[in-house]
């Protein structure tokens, strides 16, 4: 495996020692288990370091398996050390005995080069002895038989010479090769050791990480903590809620019991139960329960719930809704009936959406200012227009009531001082939408009269 691989692999087992860590303490923590009769901040403190050794030492196992090389070197270094011992005495030995056969190649060498110079010697002695060669004939062959003795003693060492050094090679060729074995060996454990190292260094800055991480728990914890205090304040809240509906029920109750009242007094008064009855249905007939706003996807149950809480506070057992509509947008609740104690309940609904924009001019008209009863009239017409217009738009009867007194009177101290001819309109104030009650206002504006110029381009000072 490369460098780039065996780095990416550290880096990500680090991420998974960061991420594993930080998951183990927060479970811990929200847990709030107790070891040994620790607190849960030093249960989960503990755990995490339970869980970091895990995790360290499952990176080692699995260091292990991947790289087949370094775990047999790990698992093998005592064994490839004595090797390299058993080599450096090989070494040595064959060094001694090479030294020891060149020696005895020198020495055989010596030997052959005496020989040389006694054959050399003996051949001048027989040039020498040439005139005398008849009477030293059975000397000269004495001589030769001696002379291939020796040649024959010579090709003796010459082949152990040739012997020696082909054994000296082979030794040689051994030796090198055992030495380049060592030397392979030497560098895959210096490389082993830079890996050591390179471990070592890794293994203390996930240390500075697991510090920091610790750290981050212990943030957490505060974070908890705090947590804790407001879901007491909110338990305390809970409780001033149910204190309410304490109160609430009593009302609720005494509301109860004065229908039971009023249904005691109705069987006393058998003779008035059918009058009673029509009455209690006129009553119900266009009877307003006010208005509810529909969120998304709301309906029924929320309807139900807002007028049966209206009706128990008019008097009534219980409701009936006829219709439900799905939100969102407005639904105005009227009694529709009465049957069996139950008010039925009619919904008028009203999808909501945008009618106006803000700015939006609703209704405009050109006025002749003449008295201030007059300028009345002419903005309550104004005003009628303004309502139709948000009728046409989707609004309920109940919304749409402009002018109110208070607009009324602001806008007639917009006339006041006034002269002439004046255009005078609606503009909404705000984005308008048919949930809401719209929000609206006269804007006076100035112009010549007639129909030649219907909308002016400025306004009165």
């Amino acid at each position: 495996m490369t460098f780039w691989a065996l780095l990416i692999l550290i880096l990500l087992l680090a991420a998974l020692v960061a991420y594993l860590g930080d998951k183990v303490a927060k479970w811990a923590g929200k847990r709030h288990y107790r070891l040994f009769g620790l607190r849960p901040r030093q249960t989960a403190t503990l755990i995490a370091v339970l869980t970091g050794v895990g995790i360290a030492l499952f990176s080692y196992l699995g260091f292990l398996l991947v790289f087949r090389e370094a775990r047999e070197v790990i698992l093998e270094a005592q064994a490839i050390r004595a090797e390299r011992d058993q080599l450096k005495r090989e070494q040595l030995l064959l060094l001694e005995a090479k030294a020891a056969m060149e020696a005895e190649a020198s020495r055989a060498l010596a030997e052959l080069n005496a020989l040389r110079e006694e054959r050399r010697t003996l051949v001048q002695a027989l040039e020498q002895a040439g005139v005398v060669r008849s009477r030293l004939e059975e000397e000269a062959k004495a001589l030769a038989a001696q002379v291939k003795v020796l040649e024959r003693e010579k090709e003796a060492l010459a082949r152990l010479l040739q012997e020696r050094s082909q054994e000296l090679n082979k030794k040689t060729a051994e030796l090198a090769e055992k030495v380049r074995a060592l030397q392979g060996l030497e560098g895959r454990l210096a490389a082993l050791q830079e890996a050591a190292k390179r471990a070592e260094a890794e293994k203390a800055r996930l240390t500075e990480e697991k510090k920091r991480l610790q750290a981050e728990v212990l943030q957490a914890l505060a974070r908890l903590e705090e947590a804790r205090g407001q879901r007491q304040a909110l338990a305390q809240e809970v409780e001033a809620l149910k204190a309410n509906l304490g109160k609430a029920r009593e009302e609720l109750r005494q509301t109860e019991e004065r229908v039971r009242s009023l249904l005691v007094q109705a069987e006393v008064l058998q003779g008035e139960k059918g009058q009673l009855s029509q009455s209690l249905i006129r009553l119900s007939q266009g009877l307003y329960l006010g208005e509810v706003r529909l969120g998304a996807e709301e309906g029924k149950a929320v309807l139900e719930r807002v007028a049966e809480r209206r009706a128990l506070l008019q008097g009534f057992r219980g409701v009936e809704v006829l219709d439900a509509p799905l939100g969102p947008g407005l639904a105005v609740l009227e009694g529709a009936g009465y049957r069996e104690g139950r008010l039925l309940v009619r919904v008028r609904f009203y999808p909501e959406r945008k009618a106006f924009a803000m700015g939006e001019v609703l209704a405009a008209r050109t006025l002749l200012l003449s008295t201030p009863a007059r300028n009345q009239e002419a903005l309550e017409a104004l005003g009628e227009a303004v309502r139709q217009r948000l009728l046409q738009a989707g609004y309920p009867p109940e919304y749409a009531t402009f002018p109110s007194p208070e607009e009324l009177a602001r806008g007639l101290s917009l006339l006041q001082g006034k002269r002439g001819v004046v255009r005078v309109e609606v503009v909404a104030a705000k984005d308008l939408w048919t949930t809401e009650r719209p929000l609206l206002f006269f804007q006076l504006l100035g112009g010549p009269p007639g129909p030649e110029v219907p909308v002016p381009t400025r306004k009165v000072p």
